[in-house]
């Protein structure tokens, strides 16, 4: 029997050709073997360490900046008398983020890999820069987009300059070093950002990740030397000609439907009815915007943001359901955890962030367990589905915790769902990638991190939907004996801190509403962690030496 070729698609079969040996290998068999071998007896590149530095201090970035706004917004949200809209400080960097993660794929191609890692690394400083300086939580918001802008390249062309030097085979372990350096830099951003609110203010919270930033653009400028990869063709860089070659319409389409859905979502239920006119055109046009952008992703002539090719068979769309409920799973998860502690367990933010490092330590031992899997056995399909039902799991056990429940109880049932989505992550993404060529793992990597980021924006605002639903309906019922209630009321959902000053019986009363509500918002995401189970069990992946794999 003819072994079978190391190929994506298996070509021959499908055209159901004989079963008969070869004298010699046939040139589509020729080229998969002439690049293993390449594969196998590859060395890093000159200043690899160095590039490798400069890259990863970008990854840290990436992790540090998601767990100390996590463990802030509240403190950040309250000073400005904005709780009731906190969670505008999240998804005001996902959006942005989520539509330009691919589009850094595109830019690279054409500008170069440099120029795109530099871009975002600049764009993310004076973001951060001028959320540091912001004297309204507008300005703030608007500052967190840009960030976001930047933000959106970081794990992005991390993740594509690795793939330009290393082999696919080899790229398991250099991936779980990405995932923890992310985790470290959760870890710090959670443990730390608590302390820098309590001691020297939330600003330095954004301050501090600029020098960071300068680092690894300074170690870029000296090492990092990739050529464009020119995959467009031509020289012409006009903006009229980028525009045709990049899916900037697609971007832009998603960023209105993104925004409009959490404007409908963020009004409706907390400061007007979900009846009211504005709450229903926003959500109207949210939808006509998101089909706008289906639209546009099947008939435009640029590189589309979701190429619909990759959406065609069982295992992608399995894959990306699993991919954007785990998502929604996993920030819905960390954008409660600390509303948790601050409000119910009436903790400090250092204390609060010092909880943050449990499972914030949790993901990248996660994501060690999964590259270790995936270099020494493969086992894709496996780690996709054991890290989803992890994630399920998890978020039911956190929800399971009782009002005053043991100590220990809050730090392990945190650890499940940290854990899974360390494990998850990279099973997804080379699960995706396995299924395609190399010349298309620069846009099969950002079609991950993009559905995975609308996930995100989801997720965040779902749940902050729910709490915010749950407040406005629960506190009046609950605070009904007490005099100006309504003002009581309007200062607990604008300022999370507003809690810690009330008299005992009703400080107990509006924590039990913020129990209930934050109840049900880590059941809404053991619901999206049980659909990414159910999809996961319809993924089969190919491992990292493209053998087959259950």
């Amino acid at each position: 029997m003819r072994a079978p070729t190391q190929r994506s698609f298996p070509d021959a079969a499908a055209r159901n050709e004989p079963d008969i040996e070869p004298a010699v290998p046939t040139p589509h068999e020729e080229e998969p073997l002439l690049q293993r071998k390449a594969e196998d007896t590859w060395k890093p590149p000159a200043g690899f360490v160095w590039i490798q530095i400069a890259i990863m201090s970008n990854v840290f970035l990436s992790g540090f900046d998601g767990t100390i706004t996590a463990s802030t917004y509240a403190v950040i949200s309250s000073e400005f008398s904005a709780a009731n809209t906190a969670s505008w400080l999240t998804t005001s960097y996902l959006i942005t983020s989520t539509a330009f993660q691919p589009l850094y794929g595109r830019f690279s191609d054409i500008f170069g890999r440099r120029t795109s890692f530099f871009t975002a690394t600049i764009t993310f400083m004076v973001g951060c820069l001028g959320c540091g300086v912001a004297k309204d939580v507008i300005f703030l918001n608007i500052m967190r987009a840009l960030t976001g802008v930047g933000g959106g390249g970081l794990m992005t062309m991390a993740t594509i300059i690795n793939s330009d030097l290393i082999p696919f085979h080899r790229r398991g372990m250099y991936q779980a070093v990405q995932n923890v350096l992310h985790g470290f830099g959760s870890i710090c951003g959670a443990s730390f950002g608590g302390t820098i609110v309590d001691s020297i203010g939330w600003r330095w919270c954004f301050l501090i990740q600029v020098p960071v930033g300068f680092l690894a653009l300074i170690t870029g400028h000296l090492v990092l030397k990739l050529p464009s990869q020119n995959k467009f063709g031509g020289e012409d860089r006009s903006l009229r000609a980028i525009w045709k070659r990049v899916d900037l319409s697609g971007a832009c389409a998603l960023i209105i439907g993104l925004s409009t859905q959490l404007v409908g979502l963020s009004l409706g239920g907390n400061e007007l009815p979900w009846s009211n006119v504005w709450v229903i055109l926003s959500l109207v046009a949210s939808v006509v915007s998101l089909v706008l952008f289906m639209v546009i992703e099947a008939k435009t002539t640029a590189v589309p943001l979701i190429p619909p090719r990759m959406l065609k068979g069982v295992l992608p769309i399995a894959t990306q359901i699993a991919n954007v409920c785990v998502g929604m799973a996993a920030y819905a998860f960390l954008f409660t955890l600390p509303l948790l502690f601050q409000v119910i367990l009436l903790d400090s933010p250092t204390k609060a962030g010092a909880r943050l490092a449990v499972p914030s330590l949790a993901t990248p031992i996660g994501g060690v367990i999964s590259g270790f899997v995936m270099s020494r056995w493969g086992k894709l399909a496996y780690l996709v589905r054991i890290g989803c039902f992890l994630m399920f799991i998890g978020n039911l056990l956190v929800m399971l915790l009782q009002f005053n429940d043991a100590e220990w109880k809050y730090y392990a049932s945190m650890i499940p769902a940290s854990l899974g989505q360390g494990i998850v992550y990279p099973g997804i993404l080379f699960t995706f990638l396995a299924a395609f060529g190399h010349a298309d793992h620069a846009v099969s990597a950002s079609t991950v991190y993009l559905v995975r980021s609308m996930g995100t924006v989801w997720g965040v605002a779902i749940t902050s939907t729910i709490i915010q639903n749950t407040l406005r309906s629960g506190l009046g019922e609950a605070l009904s004996g007490i005099p100006d209630k309504w003002k009581v009321i309007d200062e607990i959902r604008h300022s999370v801190s507003a809690i810690h000053t009330l008299p005992p019986e009703i400080q107990l009363a509006a924590r039990m509403v913020y129990y209930r509500g934050i109840r049900l918002s880590f059941l809404a995401s053991a619901c999206f962690g049980f659909v990414a189970t159910i999809a996961a069990f319809f993924t089969r992946g190919k491992g990292l030496h493209r053998s087959s794999e259950a």
